[in-house]
């Protein structure tokens, strides 16, 4: 540990001794905060919690405290009580200036900050574990706090901590927060979306199903954007992977992703008439029913490997050049027996051809 970093712990430290504090464990709190504003597959991967803390806790008024993009991921969720926006930042790509300074602007002035501290919640859980989220707790007054150790920071201050394990995945490792306040009963490690059935009518009439023979055909559904270009799969090796796919003929191929994907939709849809389009023109709850209504997804490491994973769609995650251990990004983001990943590993140190892929994606439809 850095001498900066160990005195940041102790100045934190010793700011939580002048807080309102409870050093014994809440046996039946009134509520719960849960702070994760962070990203939407960041998100998506710690959605079991909620579930594990309303089992433990059925009372209770169970809050996701999250940044304004992710409110939609968290709809309909019956194991929230109540969703509130924390537009905090840090550790998230929405918020363009993230600032020692913005942090503590955030956390000391904002009304987002005052809001939680008149909420008067009896136990708080800062997901990610960060300085800041420990700092948002108690500056909020919740005097029971659990973070992370070993991450970003934090722990110091709170009275009980998960362990940071790299390989261990990420949703799994939140579970362990309900563990530590005594819960018993955890669902499936696996995201967790809920739609309604007109939502999901929607979804399914998305997919042209043209033709005869059309309740055959097989539904993909590509992403191929998320975030920066040394993360991603190549965009011409998207359009490869399209022209062998179409070539086969029974099946329909749906682009999706944000406004940012537009172009690399418009690309790979001018191969075939199979391919259609939908990238920068539907919400985010549109593109969870389009894909629960899909045979199988491919895409990047991005929050359309998670949202498949939701509906226990076959899910092939092509990594970028920057990733250096697919078996250590399955450990942290995988979803056992659905999501497929593949990358650099081991001697291996090329990413992926669309030839390799498609090998994949054929044995995965039996085609």
């Amino acid at each position: 540990m850095s001498l900066k970093r160990r005195v940041i712990d102790i100045f934190i430290w010793l700011l939580s001794r002048m807080v309102n504090q409870q050093n014994n464990k809440p046996e039946k709190p009134n509520s719960i905060l849960v702070l994760r504003n962070n990203d939407l597959g960041d998100l998506l991967v710690i959605t079991p919690l909620f579930e594990a803390l309303r089992r433990c806790f059925p009372d209770a008024y169970i809050v996701a405290g999250v940044g304004q993009w992710n409110v939609e991921i968290l709809k309909l969720n019956p194991y929230i009580s109540e969703i509130l926006p924390i537009n905090a930042p840090w550790h998230n790509k929405f918020i363009p200036n993230q600032s020692l300074s913005n942090a503590l602007n955030y956390i000391t002035f904002s009304s987002e900050s005052e809001e939680l501290a008149n909420r008067r919640f009896d136990i708080g859980i800062d997901v990610l574990g960060s300085y800041f989220g420990s700092l948002l707790m108690m500056r909020a007054g919740i005097p029971y706090r659990l973070g992370v150790r070993g991450y970003a920071g934090g722990h110091t201050a709170v009275q009980q901590y998960v362990e940071y394990n790299e390989y261990e995945q990420v949703g799994r490792s939140s579970l362990r927060f309900a563990d530590l306040l005594g819960a018993t009963e955890f669902p499936e490690c696996r995201p967790q979306i809920f739609l309604s059935p007109s939502e999901r009518e929607a979804g399914e009439h998305r997919w042209a199903q043209k033709g005869e023979g059309a309740n055959q055909q097989k539904r993909i559904v590509i992403g191929p954007g998320g975030g920066f270009v040394e993360k991603c799969w190549p965009l011409e090796n998207y359009a490869d992977l399209v022209k062998m796919l179409t070539a086969i003929g029974n099946l329909e191929v749906i682009i999706v992703g944000g406004k940012q994907d537009r172009e690399a939709g418009r690309q790979l849809a001018a191969i075939s008439s199979l391919v259609q389009n939908l990238a920068g023109d539907l919400t985010i709850r549109e593109t969870f029913a389009l894909v629960a209504a899909a045979d199988l997804a491919i895409c990047n490491s991005s929050m359309l490997m998670h949202a498949a994973a939701a509906f226990s769609i076959p899910t092939v995650v092509l990594l970028g050049d920057c990733f250096t251990s697919a078996k250590l990004h399955t450990a942290q983001w995988g979803y056992e027996g659905i999501c497929h990943i593949f990358g650099k590993e081991g001697e291996r140190q090329e990413i992926y051809t669309p030839t390799e892929v498609m090998s994949i994606v054929c044995k995965l439809l039996e085609i």
